[in-house]
């Protein structure tokens, strides 16, 4: 069986894993707060956020059994093509656009600090 495929997307600050033919009117949401996470079937077709994914957020991801699922994902705005888990995915997220997401965080707390 082939692995399902997902797009990888950063828009500055917002992030996407989302399957190819998303539509958005099928799914429903996965109980979990931090990704946002919708499914149909059962299984995960898209996972977003405003904010860089923390460690706490990867951690309770690992608590759903739909982030373990094997697929193939592609990041759209550099190519780069790599297959595991959803897992792996906000991983490979919190390493390459953390900091530009960070920056958003810093400039939240300061903020709120007035």
């Amino acid at each position: 069986m082939e692995n399902r495929k997902f797009n990888i997307e950063y828009l500055g600050i917002e992030w996407f894993i989302e399957v190819s033919n998303y539509d958005k009117d099928k799914t429903k949401g996965l109980k979990i707060i931090s990704p946002i996470t919708s499914v149909i079937d059962g299984k995960i077709a898209q996972v977003f956020d405003i904010l860089t994914p923390q460690q706490e957020d990867i951690e309770e991801a690992k608590e759903y059994k739909e982030f373990y699922e094997i697929c193939d994902f592609e990041v759209l705005s550099n190519g780069h093509k790599f297959s595991g888990t959803f897992i792996d995915a906000l991983e490979y997220i919190r390493a390459n656009f953390g900091s530009h997401s960070q920056i958003y965080t810093e400039f939240s707390s300061l903020s709120q600090k007035r």
